[in-house]
């Protein structure tokens, strides 16, 4: 809750929410030196799972109305430059049950940008929009020998949107760098959801 905007820049986390956290912390504490736990046994599991249920039950309806606005939105993206989405997805960001990350893919790129369940219209899309063209020629090519590496082969096997860039020359040295687009972006220092493969230059 303190830490997440630095971890991932751009993220908000609203203030109802901390505001929430420290009062949970507070009465957690308050809870435990009035002894509850000991006066009302049982009860206090029963409670914890009434509540587990109501909150899965909340998220999966925000879920819903968040995929609905993706998929507007995705629609709108592709349209601008001629695609069609094929596959969508949209997963909460930490502590903020009307904000969603969404990836969504085309026949030439991938998508992320976040929606707000409160917004309306173009308020809907939050923060930047990242896309992420499909490798062709010569890139393509690189990106099919490093998809050979053992450490790609891992990557890609568990990624559900991986995009990747390719940096460098044959005259110094040549990389694809792999993402899964959910988690990080291509690149030095990016996160753990993401690989480098070097390429060998064809002769």
């Amino acid at each position: 809750i303190v830490f997440a905007p630095m971890l991932r820049p751009g993220s908000q986390i609203p203030l109802a929410a901390r505001i929430m956290w420290v009062a949970g912390i507070i009465f957690f504490f308050l809870a435990h030196r009035a002894r509850l736990a000991e006066r009302w046994g049982g009860a206090i599991a029963v409670a914890a799972l009434v509540l587990m249920v109501a909150y899965w039950g909340m998220l999966s309806v925000l879920h819903r109305r968040a995929l609905l606005q993706a998929q507007t939105v995705a629609a709108r993206l592709a349209s601008q430059n001629g695609e069609t989405p094929d596959n969508i997805a949209a997963m909460p960001t930490l502590a903020n049950p009307l904000r969603w990350q969404t990836v969504a893919t085309t026949e030439r790129a991938t998508y992320r940008f976040d929606v707000s369940l409160s917004g309306a219209g173009e308020e809907r899309i939050v923060g930047e929009t990242v896309r992420y063209e499909k490798l062709r020629g010569v890139e393509a090519k690189a990106y099919e020998r490093a998809a050979q590496d053992e450490g790609a082969r891992v990557f890609l096997d568990f990624a559900r949107f991986p995009v990747a860039r390719v940096e460098g020359d044959c005259l110094s040295n040549l990389l694809v760098q792999f993402a899964d687009l959910r988690y990080t972006e291509p690149g030095r220092s990016r996160g753990t959801f993401s690989h480098e493969a070097p390429v060998e230059c064809e002769r």
